[in-house]
């Protein structure tokens, strides 16, 4: 499928998502809620989602380490340009580039940098998965979401599992992807080998449990700074008495919405949020406005961001997304060779 075909199937998805937030919504009052928003506590909450991002970078840099120090703001620029980019590109091209540009300009194995972004993402599936244990064995949710949340949880045990075996018999991962791969093409099968050698390299922080400890320490003052995100916004909109069990359905239920491939989450975003705080009795237009603002802050403020880093890094957004598509092949064809 290529990225056209995704792109397309995103808008469909986002066209649908947006349809469903906005049934049975009652519009002038939608438009009253948003007139009657005490925008003041944007202040913290730009301030939260900077802090977010803050802590992000020092949890990359964490996961760096085995293969290089690599300084704050270089992370910071790439990590912020990975976000825009997920906001606007299909297909959620952001991490790629953002490995691409760490691994070009610090000169480090490419396939190496992208292990550590997917190690941030298990980090992140970690905390996901204990919000979504909390919620369901502490608080009263639909069935669906119930098993939604359940098979999630799986499959984070699954690819924690994965990682594991990785880390401690790499040579047997390799052999078992090999022979996986080979039943159609042993050509693809020696390509794959390359980078799959180079991504185990990035695993070598899961040598270190002291590291392993940091990464998700991390991960919880990264959760715990976007739970205050939405915490602030709520109180934009004067949304109280939702409690720690409100707050872990609402992230729950985001980390499934932000899972379509919605281009910069629209929709999606939006009905999640709605169906959240409707749990909670409050109402449909304001729920409906409060998520529209809290996906309109993060939107404007890591674009804004993007922006600066990409005048800071002296490129373009053009030129990233050709050399992304230039080291993509090469990794197809020469197996994760050094950039």
């Amino acid at each position: 499928m290529n990225k056209v075909t995704r792109a397309a199937i995103g808008v469909a998805l986002a066209a649908v998502c947006l349809v469903l937030a906005f049934r049975n919504t009652n519009i002038p009052e939608l438009v009253r809620n948003f007139k009657e928003a005490r925008y003041v506590w944007m202040i913290p909450t730009i301030g939260f989602i900077l802090l977010t991002m803050v802590c992000r970078v020092f949890r990359w840099q964490c996961l760096l380490r085995p293969i290089g120090r690599i300084g704050f703001l270089d992370l910071f620029s790439a990590l912020n340009i990975c976000f825009m980019a997920n906001n606007i590109l299909p297909a959620r091209s952001g991490e790629f580039i953002r490995a691409v540009l760490v691994g070009k300009k610090q000169k480090i194995n490419i396939s190496a940098v992208l292990a550590t972004v997917v190690l941030e993402r298990i980090s992140d599936a970690v905390c996901v998965m204990g919000i979504f244990l909390f919620l369901i064995f502490s608080f009263s949710v639909e069935a669906e979401l119930k098993h939604l949340g359940l098979a999630l949880v799986a499959l984070y045990v699954g690819l924690l599992a994965l990682l594991v075996a990785a880390r401690l018999r790499p040579e047997g991962v390799k052999r078992a992807i090999h022979r996986c791969i080979a039943v159609f093409s042993e050509r693809a099968a020696l390509r794959v080998e390359g980078v799959t050698g180079s991504f185990l390299q990035g695993l070598n922080v899961l040598h270190d449990l002291g590291q392993v400890a940091l990464t998700l320490c991390y991960s919880i003052l990264v959760w715990g700074g976007i739970l205050l995100t939405y915490y602030c916004v709520n109180r934009a909109f004067d949304i109280r008495g939702m409690g720690f069990s409100g707050y872990a359905l609402l992230l729950s239920m985001l980390s499934v919405a932000v899972m379509l491939p919605t281009p910069g989450y629209l929709g999606s975003y939006q009905l999640a949020y709605k169906k959240a705080l409707v749990v909670f009795r409050h109402a449909g237009s304001l729920a409906l406005a409060c998520g529209w603002v809290a996906w309109g802050i993060q939107y404007i403020v890591i674009n804004l961001l993007g922006v600066v880093s990409l005048w800071r890094e002296g490129v373009s957004f053009g030129r990233l997304q050709k050399e992304e598509a230039q080291v993509e092949a090469g990794l197809r064809q020469g197996g994760g060779r050094e950039p």
